[in-house]
């Protein structure tokens, strides 16, 4: 006989529970504490309540290039600025005589 042939190896069938088999103390208190909890529970909490909510409404569509007014004057400040500062720059070459 090899080890994996050994009398260990074989299988054991299961014994199922059998109704007319004895519940000990513990098995019974648990069993009635199922059924108790089972019993509150499904007085307690009948029927589920299912909100009913509005279907969700659609935002507007967004435009990829849209621009405020905001950015608008903010972009000729920024140009103003920069066209100043050259025109500075200009200027003062001038006045050196480059």
């Amino acid at each position: 006989m090899t080890g994996t042939e050994s009398s260990h190896d074989a299988p054991v069938p299961m014994q199922p529970f059998t109704s007319q088999q004895k519940l000990n103390a513990h098995d019974a208190a648990v069993e009635e504490t199922r059924n108790t909890v089972t019993a509150e529970t499904s007085a307690e909490m009948a029927d589920p309540v299912i909100p009913v909510t509005p279907a969700p409404v659609q935002a507007a569509p967004v435009k990829e290039y849209d621009i405020s007014m905001k950015e608008i004057v903010q972009m000729v400040g920024a140009m103003v600025f920069v066209f100043g500062f050259a025109a500075l720059g200009l200027h003062a070459i001038s006045y050196v005589g480059y």
